[in-house]
């Protein structure tokens, strides 16, 4: 079988940064495809591919002479995933792990729009720190909730190997949460080390990965521009995102 995702650009879509951190971390066989979001004539295409006209989506092509089958939604491809290459651990071996993993996973899939809404994915850019409305503060402090607990959990269990991620190991779970670091990271977003000390530290384990790495670097090569998600704030000073070392 063949398998392609077909993304939006990976600076600007968090939707999209999902799957294909999974697909790049593991390494899998699928082929990327992405499209700009500015572009009438790609959105168009997309149109043409996928039944929402939505991404990401993947396809999956048996070679049977039919036309490709689509997934779309980003957590039900990375279950997906998970099925084409069940060798790749993508979701946590322990049964009680994974269904956490899965429960953490659909939470972010579902809510915190506060955060989505105030803090458009931008990989590219920062902007000083800034007194979020009481909305907003409350999915951070949320979303900083679940990073501990998870890595509590984690570290009071001993359950497999610890590398730093929510469950241990790099998860479907990590997937989810990505496009949040980076949104913490853009917005200058302060975690509270005295109430989340594990949850700093989870931020800072992801920053500093290979694989996410790369993706900051292909994100700041991309040549898509979209200018509904620049300048959000325009009175604000706007730097060039770094990531340390």
């Amino acid at each position: 079988m063949l398998y392609t995702l077909l993304s939006f650009n990976q600076n600007y879509s968090s939707w999209s940064m999902r799957p294909l951190i999974v697909v790049r971390k593991y390494r899998l066989p699928v082929d990327l495809r992405v499209f700009d979001l500015a572009d009438t004539e790609g959105v168009a295409v997309v149109k043409s591919l996928t039944p929402s006209g939505l991404l990401p989506t993947l396809l999956i092509d048996a070679g049977d002479g039919h036309a490709a089958s689509a997934v779309p939604e980003s957590l039900a491809i990375i279950e997906t995933l998970a099925d084409l290459f069940p060798d790749k651990t993508i979701w946590p071996r322990d049964v009680v792990m994974r269904a956490k993993a899965r429960s953490v996973s659909a939470q972010m899939h579902a809510g915190f729009a506060s955060v989505r809404n105030s803090m458009p994915c931008n990989m590219r850019a920062r902007y000083p720190e800034r007194n979020w409305p009481t909305e907003v503060a409350a999915d951070i402090k949320r979303i900083c909730a679940i990073w501990q607990t998870c890595r509590e959990e984690v570290v009071a269990k001993k359950v497999g190997e610890d590398d730093g991620w929510l469950f241990g190991s790099f998860s479907g779970a990590d997937a989810m949460y990505f496009p949040v670091v980076t949104r913490f990271l853009t917005y200058s977003v302060k975690i509270d080390e005295s109430e989340f000390p594990l949850a700093k530290d989870y931020m800072a384990r992801v920053l500093r990965d290979a694989t996410v790495r790369e993706m900051y670097e292909i994100a700041e090569n991309e040549e898509f521009v979209v200018d509904k998600y620049e300048n959000v704030y325009p009175n604000e000073v706007i730097e060039k995102l770094t990531v340390s070392n």
